[in-house]
């Protein structure tokens, strides 16, 4: 296989691991946003800097977080020393939603493991 071939398999692997659901419906996008501002705490974490984390531009961070926030999972918190400056945080419901799809993506990841070596193998 060549290394073109190579990089075309993975990318539909990854598609396809993409539109597959995770539990209650949520994207594996989904779960690296919820991620990322699950690993920042209470204190939340502010739109920029979890757009870079993530990958994502600013706006595409703000649309991807938009049914997030209207289904209960996270909030927006102002800062307190900065009026400017608005974080998000993962709510009760946001960090019960993240621990049960954190198992479902790990029951996947081991699903689709041996997969993603035959597609990795020199």
């Amino acid at each position: 296989m060549t290394t073109l071939e190579k990089f075309l398999e993975l990318r539909s692997f990854v598609n396809n691991v993409e539109k597959k659901s995770l539990v209650y419906g949520a994207s594996f996008s989904e779960f690296v946003i919820l991620r990322a501002v699950q690993a920042e705490g209470a204190n939340g974490i502010r739109r920029v800097d979890l757009a870079e984390r993530v990958g994502l531009s600013i706006s595409g961070t703000t649309r991807a977080l938009q049914p997030l926030e209207k289904l209960g999972y996270i909030q927006t918190q102002d800062e307190t020393l900065d009026a400017r400056v608005r974080k998000v945080a993962l709510t009760e419901s946001g960090r019960a939603l993240f621990a049960d799809i954190t198992k479902d993506v790990q029951r996947r990841m081991e699903e689709i493991t041996p997969g993603l070596q035959e597609i990795l193998k020199p």
